[in-house]
């Protein structure tokens, strides 16, 4: 197993501090795998590489914005279409909230709401209850006037997603992401399809999440409340991924932007990759980018002309892609924080992304 010494260090040194039970981290250059290595318990056994994490928010791009370039690549998807034409409840208000609005997270919509307080019942009628719930939630600005980083709008979005591919978000992120790349690790837990999700319990090993507020754990159970209403499947929470496998959903992308692919055309990934518009945003289509200071991506990586793209998960998750030295940065843990907690995962994915530019011998 390839590793560099100042990423493993960086780990140990996380592990030794508290900051999660659990963490693995993978990481690649030029397409070959440089570091990959897992420290820590999932549970009451030692981490295994190919275990699988909750990556919370990292289905955003994983999942979610990943099937929606492929749809557009392939012309199923017109981003400047209304949510509305397969959302009916987005009207008033919302009637010129478009797609790319809930993809680059500029829709007006909140950035978070207890969704599932009242929607806790089977996954078909918890879908129509959140659903609802969300289209009579009054936006907060006008469509594209500023960002804020929503999980409302992509829990609309992969429900529009569905409609428009007339199949469920866990089925087409199978079909459209996982099976093309590989990733034989990285999936949902559908509510839906109990024997389903049973028969993957088994044959996977998960990371345990603790949530510290409460000291509650869960294993193979989505830590997000909205999502786990939902029945574990959700445009904005719920995959489980190794650290390997959200790596190469990382390099695909990678790949797709530098020279395009059979996966993903060289400007479909561009347009995805490129911040919006949106004055003061740092966001582009599902994925997100460095912010001028004090960035996940820490000091060194993401600084050439290019930048980088990424994206961060509750649970202590990230991914990003430094575009110009084609380095992929994978880092998975099970922090769940407290109030007050989130400075901690914050100094240490910086600490960790710089381990990896000293290493790589990126000043």
């Amino acid at each position: 197993m390839a590793e560099l010494a100042p990423v493993r260090r960086a780990l140990e040194a996380g592990l030794r501090e508290g900051v999660a039970p659990a963490l693995a981290a993978t990481v690649l250059r030029g397409g070959e795998r440089v570091h990959g290595s897992a420290h820590g318990k999932a549970g009451d056994r030692p981490l295994a590489e190919g275990d699988l994490f909750d990556v919370a928010s990292l289905t955003k791009v994983m999942a979610t914005g990943t099937i929606a370039a492929r749809m557009a690549a392939g012309g199923a998807l017109d981003l400047a279409a209304p949510a509305g034409r397969w959302l009916p409840g987005f009207g008033g208000d919302k009637a010129r909230v478009t797609l790319r609005h809930l993809l680059s997270h500029s829709s007006g919509l909140p950035a978070w709401r207890p969704f599932y307080r009242p929607a806790e019942c089977h996954p078909e009628c918890s879908g129509m209850a959140m659903e609802a719930a969300i289209a009579a939630e009054p936006l907060q600005a006008p469509p594209g006037e500023r960002a804020v980083y929503s999980d409302p709008g992509f829990i609309a979005l992969g429900m529009a997603l569905e409609r428009i591919a007339a199949a469920p978000l866990d089925v087409l992120f199978e079909e459209r992401v996982a099976r093309p790349l590989s990733l034989s690790r990285a999936l949902f837990l559908p509510g839906r399809a109990p024997r389903v999700a049973a028969a993957r319990r088994a044959e996977h090993g998960f990371v345990p999440t603790v949530v510290r507020e409460t000291g509650e754990v869960r294993e193979a159970l989505v830590h997000d409340d909205n999502a786990r209403a939902l029945g574990g499947v959700a445009g904005h929470s719920g995959l489980f991924a190794s650290a390997g496998d959200v790596a190469a959903l990382g390099q695909a992308w990678l790949e797709a932007w530098a020279r395009g692919s059979a996966f993903l055309p060289r400007d479909t990934a561009r347009l995805f990759a490129a911040r919006d518009a949106v004055p003061g945003s740092t966001r582009a289509l599902a994925w997100d980018t460095p912010s001028p200071e004090g960035s996940a991506i820490g000091s060194r990586l993401g600084r050439g002309p290019a930048g980088a793209i990424g994206h961060l998960g509750f649970t202590g998750c990230s991914l990003w892609i430094d575009l110009d030295r084609e380095v992929v940065c994978a880092l998975l843990t099970s922090h769940c924080p407290r109030v007050g907690e989130v400075e901690v995962i914050r100094a240490f994915r910086r600490r960790f992304h710089d381990a990896v530019a000293e290493a790589l011998g990126i000043p």
